[in-house]
């Protein structure tokens, strides 16, 4: 099994993937490979780092929390066990302890993987009268957010579905998976959903003058959006984006879905109340 560990570049990260590394050095079978800046700082697993674009193994496992998860789920091309180390871990499915209680779990594919949805904006460029050019953005698992530029400004825009056409002046717009919908959504005033459903959660960003209300839909429609007043920062769950012109559009659709590894069994309302219940 070839398996690429990625930490969180804090001691923490640092002290836990040595820790990992040392669990498993004698194991047979196992070929434990490292995100290039943990190796570098490392020193000794230099030789063993890699980009998590270019890994091609058997899983991934994060240390550290949702940061950490989702700078590398938008890279990740294999299943990915989120191991939460510190903060919130809301999206992780384990702990440090735990995984290392359960390690032979991994060694002997006792576990499962679920699909969680992920959403894809692309930018549609109209370059001849008859030709639709489309820039594709990293696959979003929480959210994607139009959000307004300049704080004095007010942004307008609208979003198309069904040939439906929704005008919206404020902050912006977001658009969530229900992954996601625990995270900026819930801030925003948005609602908890569970992640086994096929939705997409749109949700205003402080409106202004507008009645548009938090959004639930079938993850099969197709998203049109256009930026009509103002420029805005296209943000993709916080890691990449980009600053977006007046008159821009772009649809947001269903993608490939993210496959994480799942050691124990997972309660997903139970860790909802821990989290959000515990902590107000």
């Amino acid at each position: 099994m070839n398996i690429l560990v990625v930490a969180k570049q804090n001691a923490a990260g640092l002290q836990a993937a040595r820790k990992l590394e040392k669990l498993l050095r004698d194991e047979k079978g196992i070929k434990l490979l490292f995100d290039q800046s943990t190796a570098r700082k490392l020193r000794r697993f230099r030789d063993l780092g890699t980009s998590v674009k270019g890994f091609a193994g058997d899983m991934i496992i994060t240390l550290g929390g949702d940061g950490t998860f989702l700078w590398t789920a938008y890279q990740a091309k294999v299943p990915v066990l989120p191991v939460k180390l510190e903060g919130y871990g809301f999206l992780c499915t384990t702990d440090f302890k735990n995984l290392t209680k359960n390690i032979n779990k991994i060694l002997h594919y006792e576990f499962t993987i679920q699909e969680r949805l992920r959403l894809k904006c692309s930018r549609v460029k109209k370059r001849l009268v008859d030709r639709v050019f489309h820039t594709e953005f990293p696959l979003c698992l929480n959210e994607i957010a139009f959000a307004r530029k300049r704080p004095s400004k007010i942004l307008k825009s609208k979003f198309i579905i069904d040939k439906t056409e929704f005008d919206f002046w404020g902050d912006g717009i977001l658009f969530s998976t229900p992954s996601g919908s625990t995270a900026y959504a819930t801030s925003a005033g948005g609602s908890m959903i569970d992640p086994n459903l096929d939705v997409i959660h749109i949700v205003p960003l402080y409106p202004f003058h507008s009645r548009i209300k938090p959004m639930v839909i079938p993850a099969n429609k197709k998203i049109e959006v256009k930026i009509t007043q103002g420029e805005c920062a296209l943000i993709v769950d916080g890691h990449s984006g980009d600053y977006i012109k007046e008159g821009s559009e772009f649809t947001i659709e269903k993608g490939d879905p993210m496959k994480v590894v799942i050691l124990d069994e997972f309660n997903f309302y139970q860790k909802f109340k821990n989290t959000y219940f515990q902590h107000s």
